[in-house]
Protein backbone atom coordinates (compact mmCIF):
# COMPACT_ATOMS: atom_id res chain seq x y z
CA UNK A 1 0.00 0.00 0.00
CA UNK A 2 2.78 2.44 0.95
CA UNK A 3 4.74 1.57 -2.22
CA UNK A 4 1.68 2.20 -4.41
CA UNK A 5 1.08 5.54 -2.66
CA UNK A 6 4.69 6.53 -3.26
CA UNK A 7 4.42 5.64 -6.97
CA UNK A 8 1.18 7.63 -7.24
CA UNK A 9 2.78 10.69 -5.62
CA UNK A 10 5.77 10.52 -7.97
CA UNK A 11 3.41 10.38 -10.95
CA UNK A 12 1.46 13.38 -9.64
CA UNK A 13 4.66 15.37 -9.17
CA UNK A 14 5.94 14.56 -12.66
CA UNK A 15 2.56 15.48 -14.17
CA UNK A 16 2.53 18.74 -12.19
CA UNK A 17 5.97 19.67 -13.51
CA UNK A 18 4.91 18.88 -17.08
CA UNK A 19 1.79 21.01 -16.77
CA UNK A 20 3.67 23.75 -14.87
CA UNK A 21 1.01 23.43 -12.16
CA UNK A 22 0.69 26.60 -10.07
CA UNK A 23 -2.37 26.72 -7.78
CA UNK A 24 -1.91 30.25 -6.43
CA UNK A 25 -3.96 33.17 -7.74
CA UNK A 26 -2.94 36.81 -7.89
CA UNK A 27 -5.26 39.78 -8.19
CA UNK A 28 -8.49 37.74 -8.22
CA UNK A 29 -10.90 36.97 -5.37
CA UNK A 30 -10.56 33.45 -3.97
CA UNK A 31 -13.66 31.52 -5.02
CA UNK A 32 -12.68 27.91 -4.21
CA UNK A 33 -12.90 26.23 -0.82
CA UNK A 34 -9.43 24.74 -1.32
CA UNK A 35 -7.78 28.19 -1.26
CA UNK A 36 -9.96 29.78 1.43
CA UNK A 37 -7.98 29.88 4.68
CA UNK A 38 -8.34 31.66 8.00
CA UNK A 39 -11.80 33.16 7.48
CA UNK A 40 -14.17 30.36 8.47
CA UNK A 41 -14.65 31.59 12.04
CA UNK A 42 -15.65 35.12 10.97
CA UNK A 43 -17.86 33.62 8.24
CA UNK A 44 -19.74 31.55 10.83
CA UNK A 45 -20.11 34.58 13.13
CA UNK A 46 -21.53 36.64 10.26
CA UNK A 47 -24.04 33.91 9.34
CA UNK A 48 -25.17 33.58 12.98
CA UNK A 49 -25.65 37.36 13.23
CA UNK A 50 -27.40 37.69 9.87
CA UNK A 51 -30.69 36.10 10.91
CA UNK A 52 -31.83 39.32 12.61
CA UNK A 53 -29.22 41.96 11.72
CA UNK A 54 -27.40 43.67 8.89
CA UNK A 55 -23.61 43.47 8.75
CA UNK A 56 -20.80 45.89 7.92
CA UNK A 57 -17.38 44.41 7.03
CA UNK A 58 -14.46 46.81 6.83
CA UNK A 59 -10.74 46.36 6.29
CA UNK A 60 -7.87 47.67 4.22
CA UNK A 61 -7.77 47.22 0.46
CA UNK A 62 -7.05 43.69 -0.82
CA UNK A 63 -7.35 42.10 2.61
CA UNK A 64 -9.90 39.55 1.32
CA UNK A 65 -13.29 41.25 1.69
CA UNK A 66 -14.60 40.23 -1.74
CA UNK A 67 -13.39 36.64 -1.24
CA UNK A 68 -15.26 36.53 2.09
CA UNK A 69 -18.42 37.90 0.45
CA UNK A 70 -18.30 35.30 -2.33
CA UNK A 71 -17.98 32.48 0.21
CA UNK A 72 -20.81 34.01 2.25
CA UNK A 73 -22.92 34.00 -0.93
CA UNK A 74 -22.24 30.32 -1.51
CA UNK A 75 -22.84 29.45 2.15
CA UNK A 76 -26.23 31.20 2.20
CA UNK A 77 -27.21 29.82 -1.19
CA UNK A 78 -26.66 26.22 -0.06
CA UNK A 79 -27.60 26.65 3.62
CA UNK A 80 -30.11 24.16 4.97
CA UNK A 81 -31.43 26.47 7.67
CA UNK A 82 -34.43 25.03 9.50
CA UNK A 83 -36.19 28.39 9.89
CA UNK A 84 -35.02 30.74 7.12
CA UNK A 85 -34.69 30.50 3.35
CA UNK A 86 -31.91 32.91 2.38
CA UNK A 87 -31.70 34.52 -1.05
CA UNK A 88 -28.24 36.14 -1.27
CA UNK A 89 -27.81 38.86 -3.92
CA UNK A 90 -24.26 40.00 -4.70
CA UNK A 91 -23.95 43.58 -5.98
CA UNK A 92 -20.60 45.13 -6.94
CA UNK A 93 -21.14 48.88 -6.54
CA UNK A 94 -17.83 49.92 -8.10
CA UNK A 95 -18.57 52.40 -10.89
CA UNK A 96 -22.28 52.66 -9.98
CA UNK A 97 -23.63 56.22 -9.87
CA UNK A 98 -26.39 57.03 -7.40
CA UNK A 99 -29.03 57.54 -10.13
CA UNK A 100 -28.58 53.88 -11.10
CA UNK A 101 -28.30 52.33 -7.63
CA UNK A 102 -31.82 50.90 -7.37
CA UNK A 103 -31.77 49.63 -10.97
CA UNK A 104 -28.47 47.84 -10.37
CA UNK A 105 -29.72 46.21 -7.16
CA UNK A 106 -32.97 45.02 -8.77
CA UNK A 107 -31.10 43.72 -11.82
CA UNK A 108 -28.93 41.52 -9.57
CA UNK A 109 -31.93 40.45 -7.48
CA UNK A 110 -33.76 39.27 -10.62
CA UNK A 111 -30.66 37.29 -11.69
CA UNK A 112 -30.55 35.64 -8.26
CA UNK A 113 -34.15 34.44 -8.65
CA UNK A 114 -33.20 32.13 -11.53
CA UNK A 115 -32.72 29.10 -9.28
CA UNK A 116 -36.18 29.60 -7.71
CA UNK A 117 -38.27 30.41 -10.78
CA UNK A 118 -39.25 26.79 -11.48
CA UNK A 119 -41.05 26.69 -8.12
CA UNK A 120 -42.46 30.22 -8.26
CA UNK A 121 -45.92 31.09 -9.58
CA UNK A 122 -46.10 33.51 -12.49
CA UNK A 123 -44.61 36.72 -11.23
CA UNK A 124 -46.59 39.94 -11.51
CA UNK A 125 -45.03 42.49 -13.88
CA UNK A 126 -42.18 44.37 -12.26
CA UNK A 127 -41.77 48.12 -12.48
CA UNK A 128 -38.11 47.42 -13.29
CA UNK A 129 -39.16 46.20 -16.75
CA UNK A 130 -41.42 49.20 -17.37
CA UNK A 131 -39.39 52.17 -16.16
CA UNK A 132 -36.24 53.70 -17.62
CA UNK A 133 -32.92 52.62 -16.07
CA UNK A 134 -32.03 56.03 -14.59
CA UNK A 135 -35.60 56.88 -13.51
CA UNK A 136 -36.14 53.64 -11.54
CA UNK A 137 -36.08 54.93 -7.97
CA UNK A 138 -36.50 53.72 -4.40
CA UNK A 139 -40.31 53.65 -4.71
CA UNK A 140 -40.22 51.36 -7.76
CA UNK A 141 -37.61 49.20 -6.01
CA UNK A 142 -39.82 48.89 -2.90
CA UNK A 143 -42.85 47.91 -5.02
CA UNK A 144 -40.87 45.29 -6.91
CA UNK A 145 -39.36 43.96 -3.69
CA UNK A 146 -42.87 43.43 -2.31
CA UNK A 147 -43.74 41.38 -5.41
CA UNK A 148 -40.56 39.29 -5.20
CA UNK A 149 -40.95 38.60 -1.47
CA UNK A 150 -44.59 37.56 -1.94
CA UNK A 151 -43.63 35.17 -4.75
CA UNK A 152 -40.77 33.66 -2.74
CA UNK A 153 -43.05 33.17 0.27
CA UNK A 154 -45.23 30.86 -1.85
CA UNK A 155 -42.30 28.52 -2.52
CA UNK A 156 -41.47 27.66 1.11
CA UNK A 157 -42.91 27.31 4.59
CA UNK A 158 -39.79 28.98 6.01
CA UNK A 159 -39.32 32.69 6.59
CA UNK A 160 -37.80 34.35 3.51
CA UNK A 161 -34.81 36.65 3.92
CA UNK A 162 -33.29 38.42 0.93
CA UNK A 163 -29.71 39.45 1.74
CA UNK A 164 -28.19 42.24 -0.35
CA UNK A 165 -24.42 41.72 -0.35
CA UNK A 166 -23.06 45.13 -1.34
CA UNK A 167 -19.36 45.18 -2.24
CA UNK A 168 -17.26 48.36 -2.67
CA UNK A 169 -19.70 50.21 -0.40
CA UNK A 170 -17.30 53.17 -0.12
CA UNK A 171 -18.89 54.38 -3.37
CA UNK A 172 -21.95 55.21 -1.27
CA UNK A 173 -19.98 58.01 0.42
CA UNK A 174 -20.04 59.91 -2.91
CA UNK A 175 -23.83 59.63 -3.27
CA UNK A 176 -26.31 62.39 -2.52
CA UNK A 177 -27.51 62.20 1.12
CA UNK A 178 -31.08 61.75 -0.14
CA UNK A 179 -30.11 58.51 -1.97
CA UNK A 180 -28.51 57.13 1.18
CA UNK A 181 -31.60 58.06 3.22
CA UNK A 182 -33.86 56.34 0.68
CA UNK A 183 -31.87 53.11 0.92
CA UNK A 184 -31.85 53.27 4.71
CA UNK A 185 -35.65 53.66 4.73
CA UNK A 186 -35.98 50.52 2.61
CA UNK A 187 -33.89 48.57 5.13
CA UNK A 188 -35.77 50.03 8.11
CA UNK A 189 -39.41 49.70 7.03
CA UNK A 190 -41.55 46.57 7.06
CA UNK A 191 -38.73 44.60 5.45
CA UNK A 192 -36.80 44.41 8.71
CA UNK A 193 -37.25 40.61 8.85
CA UNK A 194 -37.38 39.96 5.11
CA UNK A 195 -34.46 42.09 3.90
CA UNK A 196 -30.95 42.19 5.30
CA UNK A 197 -27.68 43.58 4.05
CA UNK A 198 -24.00 42.74 4.23
CA UNK A 199 -21.91 45.71 3.12
CA UNK A 200 -18.14 45.82 2.69
CA UNK A 201 -15.67 48.64 2.18
CA UNK A 202 -12.46 50.30 3.33
CA UNK A 203 -13.45 53.53 5.07
CA UNK A 204 -17.13 52.96 5.74
CA UNK A 205 -16.59 52.41 9.48
CA UNK A 206 -14.90 55.79 9.99
CA UNK A 207 -17.46 57.60 7.83
CA UNK A 208 -20.56 55.93 9.26
CA UNK A 209 -19.78 56.02 12.97
CA UNK A 210 -20.75 59.71 13.11
CA UNK A 211 -24.27 60.35 14.42
CA UNK A 212 -25.17 62.52 11.42
CA UNK A 213 -24.53 59.61 9.04
CA UNK A 214 -27.70 58.01 7.60
CA UNK A 215 -26.09 54.63 8.36
CA UNK A 216 -25.39 55.35 12.04
CA UNK A 217 -26.20 52.39 14.27
CA UNK A 218 -27.73 50.31 11.46
CA UNK A 219 -25.06 47.61 11.09
CA UNK A 220 -23.27 45.08 13.26
CA UNK A 221 -19.60 45.74 12.59
CA UNK A 222 -16.92 43.17 11.68
CA UNK A 223 -13.31 44.14 11.00
CA UNK A 224 -11.36 41.93 8.58
CA UNK A 225 -7.68 41.93 9.47
CA UNK A 226 -4.58 40.01 8.36
CA UNK A 227 -4.49 36.21 8.52
CA UNK A 228 -3.26 34.52 11.67
CA UNK A 229 0.19 32.91 11.54
CA UNK A 230 -1.40 29.45 11.26
CA UNK A 231 -3.75 30.50 8.45
CA UNK A 232 -0.84 32.14 6.59
CA UNK A 233 1.20 28.92 6.89
CA UNK A 234 -1.79 26.88 5.66
CA UNK A 235 -2.23 29.15 2.63
CA UNK A 236 1.45 28.71 1.76
CA UNK A 237 1.61 24.93 2.24
CA UNK A 238 -1.78 23.32 1.62
CA UNK A 239 -2.27 24.18 -2.09
CA UNK A 240 0.90 22.26 -3.04
CA UNK A 241 0.82 19.51 -0.40
CA UNK A 242 1.62 16.13 -1.95
CA UNK A 243 2.68 17.78 -5.22
CA UNK A 244 5.67 20.00 -4.47
CA UNK A 245 7.98 20.00 -1.47
CA UNK A 246 8.52 23.23 0.45
CA UNK A 247 11.61 23.91 2.56
CA UNK A 248 10.65 25.06 6.10
CA UNK A 249 12.60 28.33 5.71
CA UNK A 250 10.39 29.22 2.73
CA UNK A 251 7.27 29.28 4.91
CA UNK A 252 8.88 31.57 7.49
CA UNK A 253 10.33 33.86 4.79
CA UNK A 254 7.06 34.32 2.87
CA UNK A 255 5.02 34.73 6.07
CA UNK A 256 7.44 37.39 7.32
CA UNK A 257 7.37 39.46 4.14
CA UNK A 258 3.62 39.16 3.50
CA UNK A 259 2.57 40.35 6.99
CA UNK A 260 -0.50 38.10 6.94
CA UNK A 261 -2.00 39.75 3.85
CA UNK A 262 -3.56 37.05 1.68
CA UNK A 263 -2.89 38.69 -1.69
CA UNK A 264 0.82 39.19 -0.84
CA UNK A 265 1.10 35.55 0.23
CA UNK A 266 -0.51 34.39 -3.03
CA UNK A 267 1.70 36.66 -5.18
CA UNK A 268 4.88 35.52 -3.40
CA UNK A 269 3.95 31.83 -3.57
CA UNK A 270 2.97 32.07 -7.23
CA UNK A 271 6.30 33.64 -8.18
CA UNK A 272 8.27 31.19 -5.99
CA UNK A 273 6.61 28.28 -7.84
CA UNK A 274 7.49 29.94 -11.16
CA UNK A 275 11.13 30.19 -10.05
CA UNK A 276 11.12 26.50 -9.04
CA UNK A 277 9.54 25.43 -12.35
CA UNK A 278 12.10 27.44 -14.32
CA UNK A 279 14.81 25.42 -12.55
CA UNK A 280 12.95 22.14 -13.35
CA UNK A 281 12.64 21.12 -9.70
CA UNK A 282 9.75 19.99 -7.53
CA UNK A 283 11.11 21.51 -4.31
CA UNK A 284 10.60 25.19 -3.46
CA UNK A 285 13.79 26.50 -1.84
CA UNK A 286 14.65 29.64 0.10
CA UNK A 287 16.52 30.89 -2.98
CA UNK A 288 13.28 30.56 -4.97
CA UNK A 289 11.43 32.62 -2.36
CA UNK A 290 14.17 35.28 -2.31
CA UNK A 291 14.29 35.57 -6.09
CA UNK A 292 10.50 35.72 -6.13
CA UNK A 293 10.47 38.66 -3.72
CA UNK A 294 13.10 40.49 -5.79
CA UNK A 295 11.05 39.93 -8.94
CA UNK A 296 7.85 41.16 -7.29
CA UNK A 297 9.57 44.27 -5.94
CA UNK A 298 11.04 45.00 -9.38
CA UNK A 299 7.62 44.57 -10.99
CA UNK A 300 5.91 46.86 -8.46
CA UNK A 301 8.63 49.48 -8.94
CA UNK A 302 8.29 49.40 -12.74
CA UNK A 303 4.52 49.84 -12.46
CA UNK A 304 4.71 52.91 -10.22
CA UNK A 305 7.62 54.70 -11.91
CA UNK A 306 5.81 55.85 -15.11
CA UNK A 307 2.97 57.45 -13.15
CA UNK A 308 5.50 59.37 -11.03
CA UNK A 309 7.17 60.70 -14.18
CA UNK A 310 3.80 61.60 -15.69
CA UNK A 311 2.78 63.50 -12.56
CA UNK A 312 6.09 65.35 -12.53
CA UNK A 313 5.70 66.38 -16.18
CA UNK A 314 2.20 67.67 -15.58
CA UNK A 315 3.26 69.63 -12.52
CA UNK A 316 6.31 71.16 -14.23
CA UNK A 317 4.47 72.05 -17.44
CA UNK A 318 4.15 75.86 -17.64
CA UNK A 319 0.58 77.11 -17.67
Amino acid sequence: GIALLSIHQRKRRRAALRRRFNPYVSGEPVATQEMFFGRREILERIVDTLHENSIMIHGERRIGKTSLLLHLMEHLRTANDTEVMFLPVYVDLEGTVDEELFSVMMEELIKSLASHQAMMPAMAPLRYHQVGWATYDHREFARDLDVVLAMLAETTSKAVRVVLILDEMDVMNTYQPVTQQQLRRIFMRTYAHSLGAVVAGVNISKTWERMESPWYNLFNEFELGPLSDQAAHDLILEPVRGIYQVDPEVVSYIALHSRGKPYLIQQHCMEAVNQMLAAKRNRITLDDARRALTELQRHRSSRTRPSVRKTFKIQSNPS
